[in-house]
């Protein structure tokens, strides 16, 4: 039986009505691939969860009463999914460079802050952050290198723009409302200094 679960590459646990906590899964060493999506009485993870150092795909949508994230040392990730957790405060500390990911959405949460390190997604090129309550967009995006399109429509909350990926071609910013003047002013000699394909924001 033991071998057995050292051997799981695939655990899904989603639409688990009554899952409140994830337990530790130290001995799922081979796990590749884990999905709670739907849990929507999911409270808490373990810290383990966040040393799979084989896991591709981790996949957390939709656990609403979720808060928090275990650090995350998972340099196989290429799957990141956390979004529509809405009472999720803050994005995982990233402990390593994660090179195969190069899309993350994170819409419809409570997320506040990006880490510093962030900077860790080192081949991101999508970033989906609308409807998320960041007071900040911070300065570790200008390490971003390979980041080109960045969508934060709906982030009521975002009143400064600190960081702006040296590569970016694509910009959506509708309806932050709360975005600062100077950041606003910052924000288009930005693009008079890049080419752009498109940005769009409320001015």
């Amino acid at each position: 039986m033991q071998k057995m679960f050292n051997n799981m590459k695939v655990l899904i646990l989603d639409q688990s009505q009554y899952l409140t906590h994830i337990s530790d899964v130290s001995g799922l060493a081979n796990l590749e691939k884990f999905s709670f999506t739907n849990c929507e009485s999911l409270i808490t993870i373990h810290n383990s969860v966040g040393y799979l150092i084989k896991l591709k795909t981790l996949n957390a949508l939709n656990c609403q009463k979720l808060e928090s994230f275990p650090p995350l040392h998972l340099p196989s990730l290429n799957q990141l999914h956390l979004y529509s957790c809405k009472s999720l405060k803050s994005f995982p500390e990233l402990l390593c460079e994660m090179t195969n990911i190069e899309a993350i959405d994170i819409i419809n949460t409570s997320i506040e802050e990006l880490p510093i390190s962030f900077k860790n997604l080192s081949k991101l090129g999508v970033l989906n952050i609308s409807s998320v309550s960041l007071k900040i967009l911070p300065e570790c995006l200008d390490e971003c290198h390979h980041l080109v399109q960045i969508n934060m429509d709906g982030c009521t909350s975002l009143e400064e723009i600190r960081g702006f990926p040296p590569r970016l071609t694509q910009l959506s910013a509708v309806g932050c409302v709360s975005l600062s003047w100077s950041s606003r002013r910052w924000l288009l000699s930005e693009v008079c200094c890049f080419i752009l394909q498109y940005i769009v924001f409320d001015i």
